[in-house]
């Protein structure tokens, strides 16, 4: 296996600081999907939270994004990115410590969880939109296929397999004290963060015609919209995320009410998952230059959500259901780390670095805001008509949602574009 060994060689960079800032961040992420698994946990088991709850739960993780995304896009293109991601990553591994600290003292409430899951978001927010518009710089636009690659590796990997962790480490800590292992995590990637010796370039003030925040943020949101193959990823994103945040705010609370699925079975599902995202990553160059960019990007979708209408479906005895779902994480986590990797490249390609921030802010606030508006509607939708059939509905709309793109500009680009000079 050549192309293995040379995709996880960190000197493909030729840089060991991008090495250190992908270390950091794959710890990070591994620990994170810990607390994915251990804070709903928390809800379900130990406060018996109803479905509008778990929406709420889900939600208040997510509404930073919603929230704060565009100032964060301000503050990342005006100040130095790194001291803001080793900044971030050390108050998000405070802010979970005080929940093991809380149940030691038996002072831990559903608020409290609220409380911790919208303080992490919030750091997230702030520290993920830093990270896209690090990278480019840190390792130079013609790498940044290579560097999103392993990037996104750990991202899938540690979205599928760390569950599978988590829920080992909820079976023997219990779900409070599991959650001792993320805060570790974050703050070993803040640790590592502060070890990268590359200075970064010097940080331009604001221009004369974006002397308003609002005109700042309205800059990095009109690019979005303005650029024709940009505007094709955010308008599918948008719709695709308001179901997909439905989906995933009951996806935990029916693998166990619904399904009697132990943390330990749930866990291993994603390994699954994670294990499927590894190949999807060492792949998506090749694939790219068989198929052509925007093909890797919508067929990614569209087979992504395709594989997620199997988990509503999956009916029979308790093995074929377990495998069912098995085949669903291994299908999702393969095709949208390929998905992911190419649309990342290509809004990072094609937006001015004085705009990296911005651009990135303006996509997530979008996305994932809408995520969270999804997440606390699929709770309504589950409280209304029942979880199972509420899982049906996000996911088959969710399908509907990529379709459109197989008619756009982008299903024809065969190669990423040139880089946007300044």
């Amino acid at each position: 296996m050549v192309v293995g060994r040379e995709w996880l060689r960190s000197d493909v960079l030729g840089d060991h600081d991008f090495a250190r800032l992908w270390v950091g961040i794959t710890v990070s992420q591994f620990g994170s999907q810990v607390s994915t698994l251990a804070i709903p946990l928390i809800g379900v088991l130990t406060f018996g939270a109803s479905p509008f709850q778990m929406g709420l739960l889900t939600a208040a993780g997510q509404a930073p994004f919603l929230f704060l995304s565009l100032p964060a896009g301000v503050i990342v293109d005006r100040t130095q990115r790194k001291p803001l991601l080793v900044a971030t990553d050390a108050i998000a591994g405070i802010l979970l410590l005080s929940i093991p600290t809380a149940a030691v003292f038996d002072m831990l409430s559903f608020a409290h969880l609220l409380v911790v899951a919208f303080g992490v978001g919030a750091t997230v927010t702030f520290g993920e939109v830093a990270q896209y518009a690090y990278v480019p710089s840190l390792v130079g636009r013609d790498r940044l296929v290579m560097a999103n690659s392993r990037i996104q590796a750990s991202h899938s990997a540690a979205e599928s397999a760390g569950p599978g962790l988590g829920g080992v480490l909820v079976q023997i800590l219990s779900a409070p004290f599991a959650i001792v292992i993320n805060a570790a995590t974050f703050l070993i990637s803040a640790w590592l963060t502060s070890k990268i010796t590359q200075t970064e370039p010097h940080v331009q003030w604001m221009e004369a015609k974006e002397r308003s925040l609002l005109q700042q943020v309205g800059a990095g949101v009109r690019f979005l919209f303005e650029h024709p193959l940009l505007r094709v990823v955010i308008l599918v994103s948008i719709a695709s995320q308001l179901f997909a945040g439905g989906f995933m705010a009951l996806l935990v609370l029916y693998l166990v009410n619904s399904l009697g699925l132990s943390p330990i079975t749930i866990g291993l599902l994603f390994v699954i998952g994670g294990l499927s995202a590894i190949p999807g990553a060492t792949l998506a160059d090749r694939v790219a230059r068989s198929v052509g960019v925007g093909k890797a990007i919508i067929s990614g979708w569209v087979v992504e959500t395709l594989a997620r209408l199997i988990i509503p479906l999956a009916a029979g005895p308790f093995v074929v259901v377990v495998a069912l779902l098995g085949v669903a994480q291994a299908a999702n986590g393969a095709t949208g780390t390929i998905a992911n990797i190419h649309q990342w490249t290509l809004r990072q390609v094609v937006t001015p670095e004085r705009l990296q921030g911005r651009v990135t802010a303006g996509h997530r606030f979008l996305v994932y805001g809408t995520w969270s508006i999804g997440a606390l509607l699929g709770g309504a939708l589950g409280s209304a008509v029942g979880v199972r059939q509420a899982l049906l509905v996000c996911a088959v709309a969710d399908v509907l949602t990529r379709l459109p793109a197989l008619r756009s500009r982008l299903w024809d680009l065969k190669e990423q574009p040139v880089s946007t000079p300044e």
